[in-house]
């Protein structure tokens, strides 16, 4: 794609993180970027083809008002630093993104189901189920989804839990990473061979 083409690696310790700008081991990324990561044209409207980056995501979804997102802010950048966002050996990276810095940004933000700030949604590889059939149906599934609600598009996960607490967010962190991972190895090689 062209919009992965264009950017460009930070190092080589480093994994291409289609960023614009990296303090530290956090990713800043860009209206292009989210939208290429998460499937999405620039309009908001679904790519044909997949657009897996190669590697996973968190996305801290904010906005320059949002005191909670400030509180969060250094808790974030630690857990980043405890997980080595953006080497390669992490395969991973962590970002920041400004819903509210253009109408353009805003627009993604509600085509990924961002309702408030923060939000928290991780991006990998495979299908990730936030809620099942009986009380998505019975509840609706924003609300058996946990509070943060359902994500809406392919490939997202938002998280439920409580975001003053590093820990509980660097936990979740692994668990999506081990589902991606476990789709990534069961949809090639030797186990998609074994599930026909």
């Amino acid at each position: 794609s062209q919009a992965a083409s264009s950017y460009k690696s930070h190092d080589a310790e480093n994994i291409d993180p289609h960023t614009t700008r990296r303090v530290e081991t956090l990713d800043y990324w860009d209206e292009e970027t989210l939208a290429y990561a998460l499937g999405l044209n620039g309009d908001g409207t679904p790519k044909t083809e997949d657009t897996y980056l190669g590697h996973d995501a968190a996305v801290l979804f904010y906005a320059q008002w949002c005191n909670n997102c400030h509180s969060m802010a250094p808790m974030y950048q630690r857990v980043s630093q405890v997980m080595e966002a953006g080497t390669k050996k992490a395969n991973f990276v962590m970002a920041l993104f400004d819903c509210e810095g253009s109408a353009t940004a805003s627009n993604l933000c509600s085509k990924a189901g961002v309702t408030h700030y923060p939000t928290i949604m991780f991006i990998g590889s495979g299908t990730y189920h936030d809620t099942d059939v009986i009380t998505g149906t019975v509840m609706g599934k924003d609300r058996s989804a946990g509070r943060a609600g359902h994500a809406p598009l392919p490939r997202t996960v938002k998280f439920q839990g409580d975001w003053r607490y590093g820990e509980e967010i660097r936990d979740w962190i692994y668990a999506m990473k081990g589902l991606s991972s476990w789709h990534k190895v069961s949809q090639s090689g030797f186990l998609k061979w074994l599930r026909r």
